[in-house]
């Protein structure tokens, strides 16, 4: 059997909850950085009806208000 001395057992601990955490954060970081961003150029619109502030794609002539769903036109 291998004896640890209590000083010992706490390095180990400690190393070994560092190395987790700090390979869950390397995780995490190299798969955030593998995701694309894909830009979709958008204008904010304002509801005629509600008041309501939206984004929609520039070349859509007729978008729709999320809040009150009516159809608005592009002015």
């Amino acid at each position: 059997m291998i004896e640890l001395s209590p000083t010992t057992a706490m390095m180990l601990y400690l190393c070994f909850t560092l190395a987790t955490l700090l390979g869950i954060w390397g995780y995490y970081h190299y798969r955030s950085r593998r995701q694309k961003v894909i830009l979709i150029q958008q204008e904010l619109y304002i509801c005629e009806y509600c008041q309501c502030a939206y984004l929609a794609q520039i070349a859509k002539k007729v978008t729709q208000c999320p809040q009150c769903e009516s159809f608005n036109k592009k002015n």
